[in-house]
């Protein structure tokens, strides 16, 4: 069980793809909470924490965690067996439409449907990406030793093409000097 617990090859099954979603949020959210704690005012000093050094301990983890989280979904899609540059485009673009729709139109149903739809459509991807089975098979075995590949038939060979005699005795590779 161990075993093909923890064999990656390349591929994230749903099990792997759920623990390193799990861990990737609780390393993110203890980096995120170190950095609160060790960036906080003195306490009785009056101070508070400024906007700048707010947004610092937040983009420091977040950007690599984003590239991370983005690998993840790559190999979880490869894994499914569809093209990840589509599928997570079509995602971003969903949610970039989700926060500018708002801006441009403050108020009215247009703006809460294109909510309503960019919430399930983010519920269909993460089920989608948790339930979808593999498309690609792990052998049981946990050797990671190449695999055979296999043999190719006999190859014909053409027999020889025919020499011309030559005009002259004396020759220099193919052709005669």
């Amino acid at each position: 069980m161990l075993d093909t617990l923890f064999m990656f090859r390349g591929r994230l099954r749903r099990l792997h793809y759920l623990a390193a979603c799990c861990v990737l949020s609780l390393v993110v959210g203890c980096i995120i909470a170190g950095g609160f704690w060790i960036m906080r005012p003195p306490p009785g000093s009056g101070q508070v924490m400024r906007a700048g050094t707010t947004l610092l301990i937040l983009a420091i983890p977040m950007l690599p965690s984003f590239w991370i989280g983005f690998s993840i979904q790559a190999a979880r899609i490869r894994d499914i067996g569809w093209n990840p540059a589509i599928l997570i485009a079509a995602s971003l673009a969903i949610q970039a439409a989700a926060y500018l729709v708002p801006l441009l139109m403050p108020e009215g149903t247009t703006v809460e449907i294109i909510a309503k739809v960019a919430k399930a459509a983010n519920i269909a991807y993460g089920l989608g990406l948790l339930f979808l089975p593999s498309n690609f098979h792990v052998p049981d075995s946990p050797s990671f030793d190449e695999q055979p590949t296999p043999t190719r038939p006999e190859r014909v060979e053409a027999s020889p093409a025919r020499r011309l005699p030559s005009r002259s005795g004396a020759t220099f590779g193919r052709r005669g000097l």
